[in-house]
């Protein structure tokens, strides 16, 4: 049986073979491109094999394996997808020392002549991860305008920023859009200050903050200079943050179309659980039942702690520990979220980070164990396929 391994590049990929037998592939190695041209030849070269072909490995390098994968899958060898992570270590325990396209697609064929696992789908659920990583993509391309728009505000309006626990919450955003800077502030009346963020379903500013703002922008310590051109800026990034409020309410009613079944309705039981959060946590995890308990799937995620410490550095405990990150960056930016709405509604949540901000802990320490937290009460809802209850969160 031959296997063949594809080392995937941008515009070319390298195609290797290995013998049923051998412990080396082939030096003979196929350079299709990522074209109709290049995967018409790829298959009349696969056809052409002295012995059938049992199976075509290949790494998910970016998105550039989807194209080649989505076409070899409609043939009839099994495609086996595997994390560049896991070949690389394959290639050390052979102790290669070559490091190029021939060299690793030889070592893909040569590891699926090693590999007797059952291939699954390559590509099964790839809609559902593609739309839930659109969503999650901005929502974190809204919480660098916040960013942004916190750093303008401790230039142009200070005070603003001490009033307000976050300085781009909704209020804080509608006084900014009428006042984007302390001279602004000293300008306009109280009356259309304390009006801001007015309307159905809001809490307008009112009367006696407002007053206690305008008090504050009086003695501004803002940086006069910069005076206009915060102004600009904050009108500008405030126009970005309504146009990514829009499209990410667009791409969560896209998931929640996509989302059919008992397992989505189960997670958005728990607080703070969304469609773009929900549909990330299917699509990432996928198959639930390959975490034997819940620290894999905190593994996976690069959640749990990992010491870093060497001599004098990281003598103090408290700083020796940080997150590993060596996991699914999509799905802890899904716990990450989780965590962020917990400690306001989620009560498990809350506690616990009540828990660790007591125990010294400082505010993104608290959050990082919250997230673990938050995949905790994930594995025990998909794994007791069971509604969320806060009771029995507390007691895992």
């Amino acid at each position: 049986m031959v296997t063949v391994g594809i080392d995937i590049g941008g515009k070319r990929h390298a195609v290797a073979r290995c013998r049923t037998g051998q412990d080396q592939a082939d030096r003979e190695v196929l350079r299709v491109t990522q074209d109709r041209a290049g995967f018409d030849r790829l298959d009349a070269w696969l056809k052409g094999q002295p012995e059938p072909v049992g199976r075509i490995t290949l790494e998910s390098s970016g998105h550039y394996w989807m194209c080649l994968t989505s076409h070899l899958k409609r043939g009839p060898v099994p495609v086996k997808v595997v994390n560049p992570l896991g070949a690389k270590y394959f290639a050390k325990s052979r102790m290669s020392r070559t490091k190029s396209d021939p060299a690793d697609a030889r070592c893909l064929a040569l590891m699926a002549q090693h590999d007797h696992t059952e291939p699954r789908d390559p590509l099964d659920g790839v809609e559902l991860r593609q739309a839930s990583r659109f969503a999650m993509t901005l929502v974190t391309e809204q919480a660098r305008v916040c960013q942004r728009l916190v750093r303008l505000v401790e230039l142009g309006f200070p005070e603003l920023g001490e009033r307000f626990d976050d300085p781009a919450c909704r209020t804080a955003r509608e006084v900014l859009r009428v006042a984007p800077t302390a001279a602004a502030a000293r300008k306009r009346r109280t009356s259309t200050l304390a009006n801001a963020n007015a309307g159905p379903g809001h809490r307008r500013l009112g009367e006696a903050k407002a007053e206690r703002l305008k008090e504050a922008a009086a003695t501004s310590i803002a940086v006069a200079e910069l005076d206009d051109e915060v102004a600009f800026e904050v009108g500008l990034l405030l126009d970005q943050y309504d146009l990514y409020e829009d499209q990410i309410a667009r791409a969560e009613a896209h998931l929640a179309s996509l989302l059919d079944g008992e397992l989505a309705r189960r997670l958005r039981t728990l607080p703070g659980v969304g469609p773009a959060t929900c549909a990330t946590l299917i699509a990432e995890i996928g198959d639930i039942t390959r975490f034997d308990d819940a620290d894999p799937l905190l593994a996976s995620a690069g959640v749990p702690p990992a010491e870093r410490s060497s001599g004098r550095k990281g003598a103090d405990p408290e700083t020796s520990w940080h997150m590993s990150k060596a996991g699914n960056a999509h799905l802890r930016a899904a716990a990450y979220r989780m965590a962020v709405v917990g400690v306001t509604h989620n009560p498990v949540i809350a506690a616990h980070y009540e828990r660790k901000r007591k125990a010294g802990k400082s505010k993104m320490n608290a959050l990082g164990h919250c997230m673990s937290k938050a995949l905790n009460l994930v594995w025990g809802v998909w794994r007791n396929e069971a509604d969320w209850d806060p009771d029995w969160g507390s007691r895992a």
